[in-house]
């Protein structure tokens, strides 16, 4: 019967300081149920194999079934997969500086790609399966103009995230030119 803010990026994981940046960053604060929030604790979010809790809308924590990490996930709904998962890309990119210093489980202490294998196939998937909503849209607008004045740009362009994260190592490789031409030459600053 009650619900707070929950940084779906837990604190603790940067540090627990209040004053950091990310402690008020709306992209990652979500209204939750208070109990609920209390279950997730810190655990890192993934997909569920046999739930120890279930919430009444269906989340569940309990162990890992995705292939990669075998600890305790919090699955959240469906609905809000692809919402977390964009959240996630935006928390790599925003706090790229920083995001190598945070001890997380989900992290593997690098600023890019700054996730576990096997947590950025899971964020694809749900990224790709939860597409992005009117609500994440209107949501991103408000934080925008009214807030932060910032946007999370895997909501503007939902096609940034398999562009940074997907795994392109069969696309074609670069062709290297031996020697480049200028024109004129020397090159001259008039027109």
């Amino acid at each position: 019967d009650r619900y707070n803010r929950e940084h779906s990026f837990p604190n603790s994981w940067w540090g627990g300081s209040t004053s950091a940046p990310m402690y008020t960053d709306l992209f990652h604060l979500y209204p939750t149920d208070k109990k609920v929030n209390s279950v997730r604790a810190n655990y890192p979010f993934g997909e569920v194999a046999s739930a120890d809790y279930t919430s009444s809308n269906g989340s569940m924590l309990g162990t890992s079934s995705y292939s990669g990490y075998s600890g305790t996930v919090f699955e959240p709904i469906d609905e809000y997969k692809g919402d977390f998962a964009r959240t996630y890309f935006y928390m790599a990119t925003r706090y790229y500086n920083l995001i190598h210093t945070w001890n997380f489980t989900m992290g593997n202490n690098t600023k890019f790609p700054a996730y576990e294998e096997w947590v950025i196939n899971m964020l694809l998937e749900w990224h790709e399966l939860d597409p992005v909503s009117e609500k994440e849209i209107n949501r991103n607008n408000i934080v925008y103009d009214d807030y932060q004045h910032n946007r999370n740009p895997f909501i503007d362009n939902p096609e940034f995230a398999t562009r940074i994260w997907a795994d392109n190592t069969n696309s074609a490789p670069i062709q290297q030119h031996q020697s480049i031409r200028v024109y004129p030459n020397p090159a001259s600053s008039k027109i």
